[in-house]
Parts: structure tokens; C-alpha cells; sequence
């Protein structure tokens, strides 16, 4: 059974070997730590018999959710790991911190992430051109909180 928990430090060579394995360009080790001692309540872990499987990193952004990453070992996908990951810190930012609104930026060519996204709920609500280092366009996705009011206005860059 898949336990989540959130993130310790010495959970981080099995997260940065998760980041390896599922980003072309994954976040560095200090960055890593660097987002987690500013924001230790939105960095959980997946943890299947003793082992860190897959990981879910956010920050607050204007009061809104953002979540900067998630991933899921290789030999773990499609098993529900992501769905309780992003259920785990969804919660966290819409019923202990109040946010309105949650969003994330995703490459437009991961069509795999773009699906599990739009089943969790989240909408297309901006292209960002040139959002990645290697160019690539990134699509904004937002959801909402149940019930919210008001608009997420969005102007990045």
C-alpha cells in the first residue's frame, strides 16, 4: 500500500533520481531543498514499501497553489501514485490554506501530463512561449476551487 507522507531530508537522492528520470532538464539538488525549507508543508512523497516512488513539490504564488513538480518512478506509473500525490496537496492548498485557485505550467509536447491533468480537473488557460530553457511553449493550467469567487488573472511575462 502507498503511504504519503511528507517529504524529510534524507528522502532527497531518491527524489533527485525520480527528477532525473522523468524531466530533460530536472531541478537541481539545492533548488530542491532550497523550495522545501521555504515551503515544508507543500512537499510530499509517495512511499511504497520503504521506498520514495514518487514526489510532489508546491509553493504559493499571490495566494495561489502552484505546483512546480511531480513525478512518479518509472515501474510505478499508471498505478493512481500521481492522482493521491496531487489529491494530497490539493487538499492542502484548498481547505487548510484557503487558496482560490492552483496552477502549473506543463510542456505542450507531454501529452501524457496534459491528459492526467485535464482528468484531475485543471483547464488550459494560457500559452507561454519560449517557457522552457530549449524553447518549447508551455501551456498554463489552472483549477478552481470549489465554490471560489472572483477570477485568477494571470500576466507572466
Amino acid at each position: 500500500m502507498v503511504l504519503i507522507r511528507r517529504f524529510k531530508s534524507e528522502d532527497i537522492d531518491e527524489v533527485e533520481e525520480i527528477e532525473r528520470e522523468a524531466f530533460r532538464k530536472p531541478y537541481p539538488r539545492n533548488l530542491i531543498l532550497g523550495l522545501w525549507a521555504m515551503y515544508p508543508n507543500l512537499f510530499y512523497v509517495a512511499e511504497l514499501n520503504g521506498r520514495v516512488v514518487g514526489y510532489i513539490l508546491g509553493t504559493l504564488d499571490w495566494g495561489n497553489g502552484h505546483i512546480v513538480s511531480l513525478a512518479v518512478k518509472k515501474e510505478f506509473r499508471r498505478r493512481g501514485i500521481g492522482e493521491k500525490l496531487l489529491k494530497t496537496l490539493e487538499h492542502y492548498y484548498f481547505n487548510v490554506l484557503k487558496c482560490n485557485y492552483i496552477i502549473l505550467e506543463v510542456r505542450v509536447s507531454n501529452i501524457v501530463a496534459r491528459k492526467f491533468y485535464y482528468k484531475m480537473g485543471y483547464k488550459d488557460r494560457k500559452l507561454i512561449p519560449n517557457y522552457y530553457e530549449d524553447g518549447e511553449d508551455a501551456i498554463l493550467m489552472i483549477k478552481k476551487r470549489e465554490g471560489a469567487k472572483g477570477i485568477l488573472v494571470v500576466s507572466l511575462w
